[in-house]
């Protein structure tokens, strides 16, 4: 099987994931609807793939975000039913990540967010190289500007394990770690737009780190900065400021 260590979805590639994924799945005949609703899906998004790849068709953002989403939604019962072992995780989430770039490399609209910010999050927590997390800061800044508009609304905030809540969390995380002050304030900014009232709380835990030597120099400025500024006004009042300057 060739290489999957890019988030950069390739036709052959996808095929040989998608298909070790599907074949380490028992037949039985409740599955058997199922199994041949993802054999058909699978085969179009594959042929979706390999006809952009060839330069004979490219989909619009509405064509992307449905294509994008039934794909999604059949990896998610794919890991429910597959072998649960180390290889076939790491190709479901590079699968479900990498779907999540291509439906908004097309402009396209994410509305399964859960699978794709497991993925993130799995790949932050074993990368170390500044390049490897500033491409997942790149990735998740993707996922979060693609998120369908009720997502981003973030109405109903009762469960604290929703998806967009990890996935606006986890990208300043990565920014942080990065060392890259300039990623790790931008990134604190869209926390306190999306997320205002964990910002606070986030900015407290940080300055709990700055001393571990985990971050770098303008990392650590950068969280004393907006640990101050949460201590001396509201988010709404630095709100304002940013507006004026």
């Amino acid at each position: 099987m060739k290489d999957f260590s890019t988030f950069v979805l390739h036709s052959s590639i996808y095929k040989d994931a998608f298909d070790k994924m599907f074949n380490s799945i028992s037949w039985k005949p409740h599955n058997l609807d199922f199994m041949a609703d993802v054999e058909t899906k699978s085969m179009w998004f594959y042929r979706t793939l390999l006809s952009e790849e060839s330069k004979l068709n490219i989909c619009t953002a509405e064509q992307a975000s449905y294509q994008g989403e039934q794909i999604l939604l059949v990896l998610d019962r794919l890991y429910v039913l597959m072998d649960d072992n180390a290889e076939n995780h790491h190709l479901l989430t590079m699968l479900a990540v990498s779907t999540g770039v291509w439906i908004a490399d097309h402009s396209g609209t994410i509305n399964e967010l859960e699978l794709i910010v497991s993925g993130i999050a799995s790949f932050a927590n074993k990368s170390t190289y500044q390049q490897d997390l500033e491409e997942l800061y790149e990735i998740s800044l993707q996922i979060m500007y693609a998120a369908d508009d009720f997502i981003k609304a973030d109405l109903d905030k009762r469960n604290s394990q929703r998806p967009w809540r990890y996935l606006c969390i986890n990208h300043c995380i990565v920014a942080t770690r990065t060392g890259n002050g300039e990623l790790a304030r931008l990134s604190y900014d869209r926390l306190i737009k999306y997320l205002p009232e964990e910002a606070e709380a986030f900015f407290k835990m940080g300055i709990q780190k700055v001393n571990s030597g985990k971050y770098s120099l303008h990392c650590q400025n950068m969280i004393r900065a907006y640990y101050d500024m949460y201590r001396s006004e509201t988010p709404q009042q630095h709100e304002m400021s940013m507006r004026l300057n």
